[in-house]
Parts: C-alpha cells; sequence; structure tokens
C-alpha cells in the first residue's frame, strides 16, 4: 500500500477526524461505489486533495439529523505514514450548533490496506514494528466485532463510575476475574456506543480476551468481557 493511493479519490469513513480526540485511534475508509448514487448521497465522507488538505462531513437525505464536519491539512511522511492536523470542527442541524477552532495535530497515522477497497489509519509512534503488531491488534478486535455482531449490550455486567479508560479495566479483571498480570495491547471505538479493548493475560500463553465498556448512560451496567470462540 502506497500513500499516494488515497489521493484525488472519495472516501467513506467510519468517523468524522477530530470529532474524538480522546478514545479515536484509528480510521477505517472503504472506497465509494461512484454507481451507486444513493450511497454516495449520504453517509460520512472524507476527501484527500492533492493540495494537502482534507475535508470531512456527515450528509444524509433528510435534513433532521445531526451533522457534523472537519476540514485539516495532511502530510506525507513515507509510503507507510501520513501526519493529520485538523483545523476546524463544526457541527449544525437538529442538535447542539458547534463551531471549533482546534488547530490540533493529531500526529502520524499507518496506512494499512485490508483490501482494494479498505485502508486503515492507524495511531502510530513511528515504530514499524509496533505498527505491524497495532495492525494485527486491530485484526483481532475486528474479529471480536464480527463475531458478537449486536450483541455487545448483552456481556455489560459490572457497574462503574469511572471514566479512564485504564482504570474501567483495571476495576473489572479486579472484581470479576481471577487474572493477576495483563497488558492493555489495543483498544478501538465499535460505532460510537462501545470501546473494545484488546487485554492479553500475561501469565498465560496466547491468552487474549476483551473488555468492553459503554460510552452511553442509559445501561444499568457499563462494562463486559468476552473471549473469541475457539476455531
Amino acid at each position: 500500500m502506497h500513500s499516494q493511493n488515497i489521493f484525488g479519490e472519495k472516501w467513506n469513513i467510519s468517523e468524522i477526524i477530530g470529532q474524538d480526540t480522546k478514545y479515536t485511534q484509528e480510521y477505517t475508509l472503504s472506497k465509494i461505489d461512484q454507481s451507486d448514487n444513493n450511497y454516495v448521497m449520504q453517509g460520512t465522507k472524507i476527501s484527500f486533495d492533492k493540495d494537502n488538505t482534507f475535508n470531512c462531513l456527515y450528509s444524509a437525505r433528510c435534513g433532521n439529523d445531526c451533522f457534523p464536519s472537519s476540514v485539516g491539512t495532511y502530510k506525507i511522511i513515507d509510503n507507510k505514514h501520513i501526519n493529520l492536523f485538523v483545523k476546524e470542527f463544526r457541527q449544525t442541524g437538529f442538535c447542539e450548533h458547534k463551531k471549533i477552532a482546534l488547530n490540533l495535530n493529531l500526529g502520524q497515522y499507518y496506512i494499512s490496506q485490508k483490501s482494494d477497497t479498505i485502508i486503515k489509519l492507524i495511531k502510530s509512534d513511528g515504530n514499524i514494528f509496533q505498527d505491524n503488531l497495532n495492525e494485527k491488534y486491530s485484526l483481532m478486535i475486528d474479529d471480536y466485532i464480527k463475531e458478537i455482531k449486536h450483541r455487545t449490550a448483552d456481556l455489560l455486567n459490572f457497574k462503574t463510575n469511572l471514566t479512564d479508560d485504564s482504570l474501567i479495566v483495571n476495576a473489572y479483571i479486579k472484581n470479576k476475574t481471577k487474572i493477576k498480570n495483563y497488558k492493555i495491547l489495543y483498544s478501538k471505538k465499535q460505532n460510537a456506543i462501545f470501546l473494545v479493548n484488546l487485554i492479553k493475560n500475561e501469565d498465560v500463553k496466547n491468552d487474549y480476551f476483551y473488555i468492553i465498556h459503554t460510552f452511553e448512560k442509559n445501561y444499568e451496567y457499563q462494562v463486559g468481557y468476552y473471549k473469541l470462540k475457539k476455531k
């Protein structure tokens, strides 16, 4: 995968760049099917223009919706890394109106090609070895999402008022499991409702599991646990 492949194209994107700067570690781009007019007209889109700017916006057929958008610049570091700088975030429609001059450097992202039509931008510290690990970990969370589908809420069985992700994970493991030593390998969002943490049990070889917590306040329980079914 070369960075040049994203230029001059319009993509679907998993969420608006700059809307969540706390939990978002990656963005998923999928190539737009230009032959499907209905699909092109709605959803969250991004374009990377040749003048090193990007435009990211949400559109829908119905005006009774919330419409976030952002603009910024990008810089190509090398064939596998891109730097993103978000200048402004806006929100209009049937929600709180916002116009925020973020002027925020989001840092480097590793360009991971999942297929001919899917590209991931994964947060990077510039270490290619760690980039490759994060690419693997991201796919492991994808496996969870494919397996559990829309049943994540059914896993929630622990209450907490904590808001920091690492503290939430620690509280769950301490109170609901017998695991003593663990490491959070990677975290990513499932839609805008859940944060999925991939965790390794350091005391057992190749023992991985997931701790999930919700961003929503209308759930009786906030945190859950899952292990993939062995194939």
